[in-house]
């Protein structure tokens, strides 16, 4: 009876034990992502203050969702006034409405999914100046907590693979939060010293527009970073092998290794001594140097397909983006560089999973 009872207080010793651990491990681990979650937020915070002190011509608003998106909606609402008009697409006065709910819509489905996006308005208060705004959805916590999550929403594969690219190639979250907000900046930027997306008849015409504002953000983007860590750092590169391997996203818009390059190749005591204005202006001549033809754009986007599908991945193309790309004929040697360099950056970053 006494053994009995000896071994009932060893088992509830012990199921105590356990759960005190638990708790204090789980303790831990909120203590510590919610420290982690008060860097990220501070972080953020403090860049776009200094993208407002910069262009004070300019309103920052920006968006992170939390669970909170009709909250998120109704103040975007009250930012832009009753009359907003978007900055980013070249449109005739009757189609404003449609132009409106169609990127308000966008908007909202970027909170939803927690994906990071830049839109630019001028917002039309009765009681106000009209005022371009520009919306950024940023999601510090779904892009920035960890360099795994970080790492997966530059490269859009399964959890598992990204665990399996070796920590020193991973982005770091800090860094790549960073990166983000430059990036959406960017964009916001563009619209407002370049000018609207034109007008265009042609099927393909906002994919090949993305596809050119995407190198000059991601060289934006870099350079910023170079601007502030006086070095090509680790962190660049990382950046360069992940876009390196958009393909295998299916991503052929975010290949952007051409632009990354073109930064590398600018002395780096030169982007050191430049202001963001500068850096701005260098970004969008690289933007302009690398600009194809719209035919050229298409025979890319099917180089792009033929290159997929000799890596393994045609799959994950879309029968959309087939029948639009069937257009043009891809170029062998396009589809050879391709394969080469995605094979290159892969073999780069030691994930092996994918082969």
């Amino acid at each position: 009876m006494i053994q009995q009872t000896r071994r009932k207080l060893v088992s509830i010793i012990f199921c105590l034990a356990m759960a005190i651990t638990t708790y204090c491990v789980n303790a831990q681990n909120d203590s510590e992502t919610s420290s982690k979650n008060h860097l990220i937020n501070s972080l953020l915070n403090e860049k776009l203050e200094y993208y407002r002190h910069l262009y004070p011509e300019i309103s920052f608003l920006l968006l992170k969702g939390d669970g909170q998106v009709l909250a998120d909606m109704m103040l975007l609402g009250k930012t832009l006034g009753r009359q907003p008009k978007s900055m980013d697409y070249e449109h005739p006065p009757e189609l404003r409405e449609d132009l409106i709910t169609v990127s308000i819509k966008r908007i909202q489905l970027m909170l939803q999914y927690k994906m990071p996006s830049a839109s630019l308005f001028l917002a039309n208060d009765t009681q106000e100046k009209p005022k371009p705004v520009c919306v950024l959805t940023i999601h510090p916590g779904e892009v920035a907590l960890d360099s795994v999550l970080a790492t997966q929403s530059l490269l859009d594969l399964p959890q598992k693979i990204i665990e399996k690219v070796p920590e020193e190639f991973r982005l770091k979250s800090t860094d790549y939060l960073e990166f983000v907000i430059d990036h959406e900046v960017y964009h916001c930027l563009q619209s407002m010293f370049i000018g609207p997306q034109k007008m265009s008849q042609k099927e393909l015409a906002g994919e090949y527009n993305n596809f050119h504002n995407e190198q000059g953000a991601d060289a934006y983007a870099v350079a910023m970073h170079i601007n502030t860590r006086l070095e090509v750092s680790a962190f660049v590169r990382n950046i360069l092998r992940v876009r390196g391997m958009s393909l295998y996203s299916s991503d052929p818009d975010h290949l952007t290794c051409k632009a990354l390059q073109q930064v590398f190749k600018v002395p780096v005591e030169d982007i050191v001594e430049m202001n963001a204005k500068e850096i701005f202006e260098m970004a969008s001549k690289i933007r302009e140097r690398l600009t194809i033809s719209y035919d050229g754009y298409i025979q890319y986007l099917a180089s792009s397909i033929q290159a997929m599908n000799e890596l393994g991945v045609g799959e994950l193309v879309s029968d959309d983006l087939r029948k639009k790309a069937s257009k043009a004929q891809s170029d062998p040697v396009q589809v050879k560089e391709l394969v080469t360099n995605t094979h290159r950056y892969l073999s780069d970053l030691s994930c092996s999973e994918l082969e």
